[in-house]
């Protein structure tokens, strides 16, 4: 039976030290199930500028990018749901008020204040200058108009007045929070089991026929959504409670060893 299989990228498929290494065994894990017949998909909360080029160039079928706001298979895009430009400008406006520092992320590009960070969007921002540099567009906030991005993140400070800004959108925006004052923010409605589901009806393969695979809380909707779910060992101790197989962890094989668990290798 031909399944559907998702994957986290950032302590999934990459490790999350400065090397950003992929286990040869991961490639090959990959390489098989497609020779087995099934798909496999990225399921990120990342925009699809933000992938790396070495996932990019993995053997994968597709990617859910943005919590599911932006789906591609084999080079085409199948689905894209991108903030219009009258609601994007007021997000931008009332982060400005809030004092939240931001990061706004789309389809080709991402998008950082020209000013000084003083929080973890900064090391993001560091980052994407030195990954991506292509796709990083830098703006002074008075400018910020009219950019297309799909999700966004932001960070806080102790001059945030983050409750405002929640009240405000809470009926049209999700917000995840990813610990240490930091929330990553998409339209309500869409997730990483939304992806999954638009995949299903999309290649018409039942729920039952689906598998994620993945390692932080930002995980948990793919993960309680699929047929099977599986943590990485190295992933969040509080997933293990919540999936149905605990893996061993990146570095030793962990995705390998998971597919030869199910018998899909």
């Amino acid at each position: 039976m031909k399944k559907l299989l998702f994957f986290d990228i950032d302590g999934t498929i990459v490790s999350e030290d400065a090397s950003r290494t992929i286990p040869a065994s991961t490639h090959q894990a990959l390489q098989a199930l497609h020779q087995n017949g099934h798909l496999c998909f990225v399921n990120t909360g990342r925009s699809y500028a933000e992938v790396d080029s070495c996932v990019r160039d993995m053997e994968f079928d597709g990617f859910i990018c943005g919590c599911g706001t932006n789906i591609l298979y084999q080079n085409e895009e199948l689905f894209a749901n991108t903030i219009p430009f009258s609601l994007g400008n007021k997000i931008i406006q009332d982060l400005e008020s809030c004092s939240l520092e931001w990061l706004l992320e789309g389809h080709d590009s991402v998008y950082y204040s020209n000013r000084p960070y003083r929080t973890h969007i900064g090391d993001f921002k560091r980052e994407h200058l030195t990954i991506i540099p292509d796709a990083c567009r830098i703006v002074p906030p008075e400018k910020a108009k009219d950019l297309t991005f799909d999700k966004f993140c932001v960070c806080l400070h102790k001059d945030s007045n983050f409750s405002d800004f929640q009240a405000k959108y809470k009926d049209i925006l999700t917000f995840i929070d990813r610990k240490n004052n930091f929330y990553e923010i998409m339209p309500r409605g869409f997730s990483k089991a939304s992806g999954i589901r638009f995949l299903e009806n999309y290649f018409k393969i039942s729920q039952e026929n689906t598998i994620a695979v993945g390692d932080s809380t930002n995980d948990l909707s793919m993960l309680e959504y699929a047929g099977f779910s599986i943590a990485m060992g190295n992933g969040a101790k509080e997933l293990f409670p919540v999936v149905d197989y605990v893996t061993q962890p990146l570095l030793k094989d962990g995705i390998f060893c998971a597919m030869k668990h199910l018998e899909l290798i």
